[in-house]
């Protein structure tokens, strides 16, 4: 069984809603780390095409995978 995380981030930008997805997220992140993120995207917001102006969501998105042996 295989397990993943990913981080997804929707910001409001100019051109409207964005969304950032990041894979291999931590499970156990907190709200506080999420919105600190999240606002040192918001404050370096230059670097990125479509800068993100403001938070509007973020979740966690877990992915589970189970393999069956279907031998006889």
């Amino acid at each position: 069984m295989a397990a993943g995380v990913k981080l997804q981030l929707k910001f409001g930008t100019m051109a409207g809603e964005k969304t950032w997805t990041f894979s291999r997220a931590k499970e156990n992140a907190t709200t506080a780390q999420v919105k600190t993120l999240m606002n040192a995207m918001i404050a370096n917001g230059a670097i990125y095409q479509e800068p993100p102006l403001t938070m509007r969501s973020a979740k966690l998105i877990v992915t589970t995978e189970d393999t069956f042996d279907l031998s006889d």
